[in-house]
């Protein structure tokens, strides 16, 4: 198995360096072609969407169909998947960060009643608490 970071997913999919790309796709289909998986770990998965939408300016559906197709994507493994899946869906039917989402979720799975924010935003979720003032 092989691992992909941020860099390397960014390059896979926006495409804007094209000899980086070519050279990230090199490494995938050699990693395939002998039987490996490639693994994204949540880091990197989180991250991607900060740049997407950061740098890139891409738009929350644009996000989603990439986030879709990572999670789901033949070949790839992710960390904390069954997470991811649902932090996507909250990503998907509201205004909540995915990273949020996906901190939430995964701090619920590790056994964490809640999770402390001073984030409205983010309070909005249910495994979420408010600290307030």
């Amino acid at each position: 198995m092989i691992g992909l970071d941020t860099n390397a997913l960014i390059r896979l999919v926006v495409e804007d360096d094209p000899e980086q790309t070519e050279r990230v796709r090199t490494s995938v289909q050699a990693a395939v072609a002998a039987g490996q998986r490639c693994r994204i770990n949540r880091i990197a998965l989180v991250e991607s969407v900060w740049v997407l939408e950061s740098v890139f300016r891409w738009g929350r559906d644009q996000v989603a169909e990439y986030l879709d197709r990572i999670i789901n994507g033949e070949g790839l493994v992710i960390e904390d998947e069954l997470e991811a899946q649902r932090a996507l869906d909250a990503y998907r039917s509201g205004p909540i960060d995915f990273s949020d989402a996906f901190l939430a979720l995964t701090n619920r799975t590790a056994g964490c009643t809640t999770t402390v924010t001073f984030d409205r935003k983010a309070a909005r979720l249910a495994d979420f608490q408010l600290i307030s003032a």
